[in-house]
């Protein structure tokens, strides 16, 4: 079941979504990888592990899991579970524009528990699940099915709340993109075109986070996604994402992960 690495999971050259569904008794054990999970439960129920702690999942549960972040199930009662993986390419490429529509953004950005499937949210969601696990449908299918599925974990009914600002979301792909780089808030702004507080508002009030800590979660997940797929030294991993010191890096991913950078590849790396 715990496929965690990329070229085992997607095809080789193209945008990804793929899907699986499981059939659970048994705990599985914890696991990790380099692309976004969302795991929709359609039967039975389990408690779902992770670094959050444990949750009580069933039919209609849904968890959004960012790359790097951990998890399993422990006390499966028949659980039957779609994931969906999805490329950090898709989000760069055909869904682009979620990152300037609110409702989205609190769920890819932030918590990784979304709202109960309920009513037709649940069958829309499931028909679609169904769709993508029998596979062959076109890269443009499959995206639209995904939509389908986050679709139905949307709160019901309402405007939709006001669009990010452009520079917030011209602040956020400057980040992805470079990681590395020497950030501050002040370099940041001048290249998004505003002030340094009036960028660091704007991106608290739609991140959820400020634009540094932001920066820090990206670090995590890509040395996270280093540890996994690649050999290179726990401290060139950290070089990489822009933690040149080992110290210092060891801490700011155990603040992410709960567990060393070697810790981490031991537990989860296949």
């Amino acid at each position: 079941m715990h496929r965690v690495r990329r070229a085992d999971v997607f095809p080789p050259g193209e945008h990804h979504v793929v899907a699986e569904r499981h059939e659970l008794t048994e705990a599985t054990a914890a696991h990790s990888h380099d692309f976004l999970e969302l795991a929709v439960v359609t039967g039975g129920s389990a408690t779902h592990v992770s670094m959050a702690g444990e949750r009580r999942l069933e039919r209609g549960s849904v968890v959004l899991l960012r790359p790097g972040d951990w998890h399993g199930y422990d006390a499966c009662a028949g659980l039957a579970v779609h994931n969906v993986y999805v490329g950090s390419e898709v989000l760069d490429h055909e869904l682009a524009w979620l990152r300037a529509d609110p409702r989205f953004a609190e769920a890819l950005h932030g918590s990784a528990v979304l709202p109960p499937l309920t009513g037709a949210g649940l069958a829309l969601a499931e028909s679609s699940l169904a769709a993508l696990a029998a596979g062959g449908a076109p890269r443009e299918v499959r995206v639209g099915l995904l939509l389908c599925v986050l679709g139905g974990a949307l709160p019901p009914g309402g405007e939709p709340p006001a669009r990010a600002h452009p520079a917030v979301t011209a602040a956020a792909r400057l980040l992805e993109r470079d990681v590395a780089a020497g950030w501050t808030v002040e370099r940041l702004a001048a290249e998004a075109g505003l002030s340094p507080g009036r960028l660091a508002r704007l991106f608290t009030r739609r991140m959820g986070v400020p634009p540094m800590a932001y920066l820090g979660r990206l670090r995590a997940e890509r040395a996270a996604a280093l540890l996994i797929e690649t050999d290179l030294p726990v401290a060139a991993v950290g070089r990489r994402v822009g933690w040149p010191d080992p110290n210092y890096a060891s801490r700011r991913f155990r603040r992410h992960f709960g567990l060393s950078p070697a810790r981490y590849r031991e537990r989860f790396r296949a």
